[in-house]
């Protein structure tokens, strides 16, 4: 499995971040493209792995 640049939690915070900074108007309009850009990276990257997850606890937990 490769490794991602972001742990998932890493992500999270890092959403959390940018989120926050938009809320208390704390990005310029150059600078919003760029975080919304990089919020959409950091959430396919965590659904990636959430799906990645998803199916090794399915595997670990085969239905019988």
């Amino acid at each position: 499995m490769k490794k991602a640049p972001f742990s998932y939690e890493s992500a999270v915070l890092e959403l959390q971040n940018i989120v926050q900074q938009l809320q208390e108007g704390n990005v310029s309009m150059d600078e919003l493209a760029e975080r919304a850009r990089h919020a959409a990276a950091l959430i396919r990257l965590c659904r990636e792995r959430l799906r990645e997850l998803e199916t090794e606890v399915d595997s670990l937990f085969p239905e019988g």
